[in-house]
């Protein structure tokens, strides 16, 4: 058989051009949760349910009044009567008065009319009456229903690699059979020296390594190999296994016969039956590999050379299987960092689980019992017990989480529709924390957050209609070396249910509300219009909101407004019409306000910060912004703050 010599090498930049052209096609299929580990999401995952579903105890104790409680000492312990007791799990029933408690275990449901839990340590029981050393406050020992995940927060965005953390989200958000993408790659070793492992070798005989080092690698990737064995040095032979493997699958990975040799014969095959797109690479090792086409899907040939075959998987095909499935390159396994923010530790030794962001190390732990901790973690840093404060700027080495992918832009703040437009859209990963305007102000001013969405309103003459958003705030608190990025207005209003009688503010009074949480921008501008509506009535703004039952509530997310409305506890909700619309209710608008973008000056220059704002101005983002939402005039104009 006659020599056949390389075709004239290309370079290393041409060969990733060529392989970035390829199209390699993925599928859908759902797997039971059990078995996705490593796969690839196909589909955002949507919360349906608060996590935690109630208020629960994050302590073994008493759950009581905390009222109860603050005038006690340890030599003068209050005396509380003991209904009983709920084990976790339980779903029995108690009602807490003045003067009574329930026994609690940790993880276990807040019975009604407790608002707190002491912990066991503090207390002792005597003939059904229990004695409480030390006074606590509101809230103590209590993780609220929805503290951790929200019931309509987007937790997993598609394409993320399933990992250990992810498979904790999905199940605590009751997901069983989950969307993956599918994509099968068909792996095909060539060359009459080859035996299959576990088998006895022969003169002149090697073991077939490749097929078991591409198959791990094609798994990392997050697709499905397809093994196809052990294939001979010849034509026909070698000719039959490709048209199986390229009618089955999405990519066709071959090891051996690609060099110029008279027994090796791939590249011709894939002349034959399809296109040769490169033949020889400039770049050692790996000179001999073929990029080809058969039937619209990628050939790719590999050395036969185990060495050179998994180098050149890595640096090529690797990052082809990511780019398909929407994955992107692996962390290794210890990364160091610095700190981003300062924090005190507790004073004994702790691994403590942190998020990183291009290099900066920022404590991820939400508290005792939250998944998010691991969700919204790269990994965790030890911290000694002789440590009681770490400084921002403190080098720290992070033991990573398996395979993690890198966050580039961490934003903090308000919950809108458009900050998941803007992640999609620029391809960019996030971290997002919704902690609301005030949450959002205080991560920009503590160096955790690049990004805050905020949408805080003030009464000030220098804004539409006496409302200035976000400007007052920044000059309150004293912020300098940041800009105000104006974002985009949104439509707020009052959410109500399609047979309700509400038509406007005014029609409020009697009428039962579920408002926003204190320091959201939401609950603030509702707070400024009904101070308008009650001076036009010439009525104080104290009256006014006393005459509508529950303005004092606060609802932590506008999904927990619309559940509310939409199961009859309350007759009007306050929110944005985006919200109402995708809940079927009725939006009663009122206002539009400013939803900007507070970020920190240092981060303008950065790539990721200049792919953000281009995004903000591209007309594809404004075209793609739901109803409700809109960009104007002044969307992308930078303010500075010396």
């Amino acid at each position: 058989m006659k020599r056949k010599e390389f075709r004239k090498l290309i370079s290393v930049e041409k060969a990733r051009e060529i392989m970035n052209s390829l199209q390699v096609l993925p599928g859908k299929e759902k797997l039971a949760i059990e078995n996705v580990h490593g796969k690839i999401l196909a589909e955002d995952i949507i919360a349906e349910i608060n996590v935690p579903p109630f208020a629960r105890a994050i302590m073994d104790g008493y759950a009581l009044r905390a009222e109860d409680t603050y005038a006690c000492s340890e030599t003068e312990p209050a005396e509380l009567k003991v209904l009983g007791n709920i084990p976790a799990g339980s779903d029995a029933r108690f009602t807490i008065s003045v003067g009574e408690a329930v026994e609690i275990a940790t993880g276990a449901p807040i019975p009604e009319g407790a608002d707190s839990v002491v912990m066991v340590e503090y207390s002792s029981e005597e003939n059904g009456t229990v004695f409480i050393y030390k006074p606590i406050t509101v809230g103590e020992n209590i993780m609220k229903a929805g503290s951790d995940i929200l019931k309509g927060e987007r937790v997993l965005r598609a394409g993320r690699k399933l990992g250990t953390r992810e498979i904790g989200v999905l199940a605590s958000v009751g997901k069983n059979d989950i969307p993956v993408l599918k994509l099968q790659v068909g792996i095909i070793s060539t060359g009459d020296e080859l035996v299959q492992p576990g088998e006895k070798l022969a003169w002149g005989q090697i073991y077939d390594a490749n097929s078991y080092t591409l198959c791990a690698g094609v798994q990392e990737c997050g697709a499905s190999p397809v093994l196809y064995g052990i294939v001979k040095d010849d034509e026909t032979v070698m000719r039959r296994a490709l048209e199986i493997a390229v009618s089955e699958c999405a990519l066709i990975l071959t090891s051996g016969s690609t060099s110029s040799g008279a027994g090796d014969v791939m590249y011709r095959l894939i002349d034959e039956i399809g296109e040769t797109l490169a033949h020889g690479i400039n770049i050692k090792p790996g000179k001999p590999m073929v990029i080809g086409i058969i039937k619209s899907v990628p050939v790719i040939g590999l050395p036969g050379n185990p060495t050179s075959a998994l180098i050149i998987f890595n640096e090529f095909v690797a990052p082809l299987i990511r780019k398909a499935l929407g994955a992107g390159d692996e962390l290794k396994n210890v990364e160091n960092g610095v700190m981003g923010t300062s924090f005190r530790s507790e004073g004994r030794q702790q691994l403590l689980p942190v998020g990183l962001v291009r290099g900066r190390v920022y404590p991820a732990d939400r508290g005792s019992g939250a998944i998010t901790s691991l969700s919204g973690a790269d990994g965790f840093i030890e911290i000694p017990s002789s440590t009681e404060f770490v400084e921002a700027g403190t080098p720290v080495e992070v033991t990573l989480f398996g395979d993690v992918e890198k966050p580039e832009l961490l934003v903090a703040g308000g919950f809108c529709p458009g900050l998941d437009l803007l992640e999609d859209l620029s391809r960019l990963r996030f971290r997002t924390l919704y902690t609301g305007s005030s949450g959002g102000f205080s991560a920009i001013a503590s160096n955790t957050a690049d990004i805050a969405g905020v949408n805080m309103p003030s009464r000030d003459s220098r804004g539409e209609g006496g409302i200035l958003y976000n400007i007052p705030t920044i000059e309150s608190m004293g912020l300098s070396d940041v800009v105000l990025v104006k974002g985009y207005r949104r439509e707020v209003g009052l959410i109500v249910r399609q047979d309700s009688t509400i038509t406007k503010l005014s029609d409020l009074p009697g009428k039962r509300l579920i408002n926003r949480n204190l320091g959201s921008g939401t609950r603030a501008l509702l707070d400024l219009k009904v101070a308008e509506l009650a001076a036009e009535k010439g009525i104080i703004k104290k009256e006014f909101m006393d005459s509508i039952p529950g303005y004092t509530s606060g609802a932590k997310s506008e999904v927990a407004i619309c559940d509310a409305v939409a199961s009859g506890k309350a007759e009007a909700g306050v929110g944005i019409r985006n919200c109402a619309e995708k809940n079927c209710l009725k939006f009663v608008k009122f206002a539009e306000e400013d939803y900007d973008f507070l970020i920190r000056k240092e981060m303008l220059k950065t790539p990721e910060i200049r792919k953000f704002l281009e995004i903000l101005n591209s007309a594809e983002f404004a075209s793609k912004l739901p109803k409700g939402v809109h960009v104007y005039e002044r969307t992308g104009e930078i303010i500075s703050f010396e």
